[in-house]
């Protein structure tokens, strides 16, 4: 398992590269792709970078033309993020940037059988939703770490 995920990390850093894009771009933009909008703060919660940080990176998107901002027309504080036309077409799911790898997966998937594949898809949901609990437990071990330090650097 642990092969499999840094193989999945050094892939998703190659595929930034490759793009011309940072890792954590790519990132954002597959989480964009997924959720289909998103606020700035809730980029900034899922992703564990500070709002600073989501601002620059955001800036930096929207600059190459691969983001987009839009007020929400309830509330015209609120911003929501999308990807843009040029973002789905080079790295969406369908992207050629991503067909060896999709093309790949799908004929690994597609030689099981349909038994194997539930079992193999409740796995990596299931494993998806641990990931994401112990992630949570850890950015808030980190969050009550900083606490600490600057309560004793007064």
């Amino acid at each position: 398992m642990r092969e499999f995920i840094t193989a999945l990390v050094l892939n998703g850093q190659v595929t930034a590269e490759v793009s011309g894009l940072r890792p954590v771009d790519l990132y954002v933009l597959n989480l964009l792709d997924i959720d289909g909008r998103s606020t700035p703060g809730e980029l900034a919660q899922r992703t564990a970078l500070t709002t600073g940080a989501v601002t620059k990176l955001v800036d930096r998107l929207v600059r190459l033309g691969l983001v987009q901002r839009t007020h929400d027309t309830d509330d015209r504080r609120r911003v929501w993020l999308t990807t843009t036309e040029q973002a789905t077409r080079n790295i969406g799911e369908g992207a050629s940037l991503f067909s060896p790898i999709a093309r790949r997966m799908d004929d690994l998937i597609s030689s099981y059988s349909d038994e194997h594949r539930a079992v193999i898809f409740d796995f990596l949901l299931r494993a998806t939703e641990e990931l994401k609990e112990i992630t949570s437990a850890l950015q808030e071990q980190r969050t009550g770490q900083r606490a600490r330090i600057r309560g004793g650097a007064h």
